[in-house]
């Protein structure tokens, strides 16, 4: 008699959870330490005073990741892919905002300032000191660059002929400059991040590649490169469509690990299994079908000729045969090794059905059920 069945696996929750958990941590723990590495870079370039705000927001934001990774990977996970574009998004905005400091020339400006300042009547020192002060505590080079002409403008009423009698004055004049200046930069800062958006991205997916591809099976690691090359090529208009894009690709990586870790761990319950039963089992192999599906074999034969045979695949499928048998005795080895699958490995093939089944008597017809694709042979 022989039998077909269709089965899925599936490994108990807190299994799986437990594979799910360790995989995100391990992953997330790789990005944490690559967006460290950014952060001491744009330190080390001098380039986070241009973005101090943002980058001491970054590095915030980052040790609460870190903190929180232990008990919740899955959400550290989510706040770590989006913490990573607007880290690497520092670095681009920071050189182009340098450039733009660095060619108005401010520091020379505020010399002459300075030099001027010395020359000037007693009466002077004190507003002369003020202004410095105030320009000294514009931590927001941005802000300030924007507003270089308005302070050059008030500067020549400050240390002219008319100039302010009182400090007091200078400094609700300065902060209504301050004020604006703030205001303009957060605009800027937004057009020069939207316009490094794609360098951003592309930023932003090479680190994916580089942290991700290794761990893949060879197969994948090209397929998941190529979708990375496919998507930067591409270069839309809408950057953020770009980056959705680029999420998704991560996620299906993450989709490919879990899958990959739960077949790894089914593969070593079959293997155990058969062997517990009383088969001699081979060495499971990896195959891939006429139609480009991988898929690890593992077959296994009893001395009397039996032989036992299972397909596990990435998908979540699973197939298996059980041949060469006599009469009812196959059925006899399915009911040992199946229930024993569950009750030490926690695989469950309970949703087996029967596909077609060739009685005892061989003059009987088969039937098959065409709507099954999973089988088994007895």
């Amino acid at each position: 008699m022989s039998q077909i069945h269709d089965a899925r696996y599936r490994l108990e929750r807190e299994q799986r959870q437990r594979v799910a958990e360790e995989r995100v941590r391990n992953t997330t723990n790789s990005f944490i330490e690559r967006y460290h590495n950014e952060l001491a870079s744009i330190q080390q370039q001098g380039l986070a005073e241009y973005v101090q705000e943002r980058y001491d927001s970054c590095l915030s934001q980052l040790g609460q990741i870190e903190a929180g990774l232990a008990s919740d990977p899955f959400r550290a996970r989510e706040r770590s892919k989006s913490l990573g574009n607007e880290i690497y998004a520092l670095r681009n905005v920071a050189r182009r905002i340098k450039v733009q400091v660095e060619e108005a020339q401010y520091q020379q400006h505020r010399d002459e300032l300075e030099v001027r300042a010395n020359a000037k009547k007693e009466r002077k020192v004190q507003i002369s000191s003020a202004w410095n002060e105030e320009l000294r505590n514009w931590s927001d080079k941005l802000s300030l660059n924007l507003m270089l002409k308005e302070i050059k403008e008030l500067e020549q009423q400050v240390f002219s002929e008319q100039s302010f009698g009182k400090t007091q004055d200078l400094l609700v004049q300065f902060q209504k400059l301050k004020k604006k200046g703030l205001e303009k930069a957060v605009n800027h800062r937004a057009l020069i991040e939207k316009e490094t958006q794609h360098i951003t991205n592309r930023d932003v997916a090479q680190a994916i590649v580089e942290i991700v591809s290794p761990s893949l099976p060879g197969e994948e690691s090209k397929k998941f490169t190529a979708q990375a090359d496919k998507i930067l090529s591409v270069n839309p208009q809408d950057a953020n469509e770009q980056l959705k894009e680029i999420d998704q690709l991560s996620d299906r990586a993450d989709e490919i690990f879990e899958n990959e870790a739960i077949r790894k761990e089914t593969v070593k319950a079959i293997y155990n299994t058969l062997k517990i039963t009383g088969f001699t089992v081979q060495k499971p192999k990896m195959v891939e079908t006429k139609e480009g599906v991988r898929e690890v074999i593992i077959a296994a034969s009893r001395p009397a000729g039996n032989r036992a045979k299972f397909k596990i695949r990435l998908d979540g499928s699973c197939t298996y045969e059980f041949d060469n048998y006599k009469g009812q005795t196959c059925k006899k080895d399915i009911e040992q090794v199946l229930p024993k699958l569950n009750e030490v490995y926690g695989v469950d093939l309970s949703d087996s059905r029967v596909v077609w089944s060739n009685p005892d008597d061989e003059d009987a017809q088969m039937k098959p059920i065409p709507s099954q694709t999973m089988n088994s042979k007895g």
